[in-house]
């Protein structure tokens, strides 16, 4: 008996073109990934420059409030240097010359010596101490904290408008494929019934007329299809771009978790009242700063180094010095009674946007609540006619099958069939858009 054999060579490779083939088919028929909205909101807070700005914002006040310590109640140590040269045109001995000085001079031109002393030459440290300052810091500093906390609620407003931005741009995306859904079973159910015609058409039981027919309206669903997914990719590229994402790949999306929230806390406490709280406390923080202005401002000083007024005299005219400085506003035209006047103005205007928003955000969110359970009861009406809908279809089929009804009549059962079907997808999207308003609302 004869034994055929390979070489080994060919034996290997075989088997890499096995395993390649089968690595490419596992690929094709690889699923695409499944994404949620929560990995989009979770992407978007964390490539939004927003999130490290509320971070920033709280470090950014901390060091602020560092400084004006500093600045207010921590020594500060100088080094100052002056010279003054005061020439003058001197008359001694019938003759006019320029000099340095008027001190050896009893007639000349130019400044008065007792007044300028004739030269200044100043060389000195100075340390500077202020008193009495931890009201002005305190002042100065609950400012810069109250600042920052309003930079860091209109971040965490800003944050809460990006997550009702990609919500409602995820609910887009999921009506692109629910309408690729019911396209989808639309031209499966023409598929089935195109095989049966066109068997029928052969038998000689069916015209050919209505062959064409159900190609025609095949053609027309596959029109549908390739313009939904058109825009499938297009709203998921865009969804992207909101949430900072590089990626250009095709994923499915999966139903959103959009679960209605409780009512929400009282009006005063909402996060979009926050920044009128905020913005009514940095109104009293900067009149404080303002108030200051009229306490007494106290410093302790010292000095030490070089102070003459003659060139000579520079070897012995180096010393100390310390004192201490006193200012206090006697009177500057009524201007703390005008800032009060305009603090209060500006504190009764935040009052009213308050007071309104407090008012018309709980009939908004009646509104909403109202719209929802109309659009849920449209709904469950809808698919009980889009029920009804399959089993007229299924009626229809059998009977065009057994020539008791036109192939016409069918197409148009089919047709209403799938605009129920198109109006159920678009009630869930309104339903969805509702309860992502509501949800922002209450906040």
């Amino acid at each position: 008996m004869r034994v055929f054999s390979f070489p080994a060579n060919r034996w290997r490779l075989g088997l890499l073109l096995v395993a390649g083939l089968l690595a490419h088919a596992g690929r094709a028929q690889s699923p695409a990934p499944t994404r949620d909205l929560a990995y989009y909101l979770a992407q978007a807070r964390q490539n939004s420059p927003l999130s490290a700005d509320v971070h920033n914002q709280g470090q950014a006040a901390q060091l602020e409030t560092e400084r004006l310590r500093a600045f207010y109640t921590k020594a500060t140590g100088t080094l100052v240097a002056n010279y003054t040269a005061v020439p003058v045109l001197a008359h001694d001995n019938g003759r006019t010359v320029l000099r340095y000085s008027a001190d050896n001079s009893a007639r000349y031109v130019g400044y008065d010596v007792a007044l300028s002393n004739g030269a200044l030459y100043q060389g000195y440290a100075q340390l500077t101490q202020p008193l009495f300052a931890r009201p002005r810091f305190e002042a100065y500093a609950q400012q810069a904290q109250g600042l920052a906390l309003s930079q860091q609620s209109l971040a965490r407003l800003s944050l809460h408008d990006l997550d009702k931005l990609v919500g409602d741009q995820y609910i887009l995306c999921r009506q692109d494929l629910d309408q690729l859904d019911y396209v989808r079973e639309l031209l499966g159910i023409l598929d089935k019934q195109r095989l049966l015609v066109r068997k029928l058409v052969e038998a000689s039981l069916l015209k050919q007329s209505d062959y064409l027919l159900l190609q025609i309206e095949t053609e027309s669903q596959q029109v549908l299809f390739n313009t939904y997914r058109t825009a499938y990719h297009r709203d998921l590229l865009d969804l992207n771009v909101l949430c900072g994402l590089g990626d250009t790949s095709e994923v499915a999306l999966a139903p959103p978790d959009l679960p209605l929230r409780p009512a929400g806390p009282l009006p005063g406490l909402s996060g979009f009242t926050e920044r009128y709280r905020l913005d009514s406390l940095n109104l009293a923080a900067t009149q404080r700063v303002f108030e200051l202005r009229y306490r007494p401002v106290v410093n302790a000083f010292a000095t030490g180094g070089l102070n003459a007024v003659t060139l000579a005299d520079i070897p012995q005219r180096f010393g100390v010095s310390a004192g201490l400085s006193f200012s206090l506003y006697l009177f500057d035209g009524h201007q703390r009674q005008l800032s009060r006047d305009r603090t209060r103005v500006l504190l009764a205007t935040t009052r009213a946007y308050q007071q309104n928003f407090a008012t018309v955000n709980p009939v908004r969110q009646q509104r909403l609540r109202y719209e929802l359970r109309q659009v849920e009861e449209r709904q469950r009406l809808a698919r009980q006619q889009l029920a009804n809908y399959r089993q007229v279809l299924d009626s229809y089929k059998r009977e065009a099958i057994a020539g008791q009804l036109s192939i016409v009549a069918y197409v148009q059962v089919l047709k209403n069939y799938a605009l129920a079907a198109r109006d159920l997808v678009l009630l869930e999207n309104s339903r969805l858009l509702l309860i992502n308003a509501y949800n922002y609302w209450t906040w």
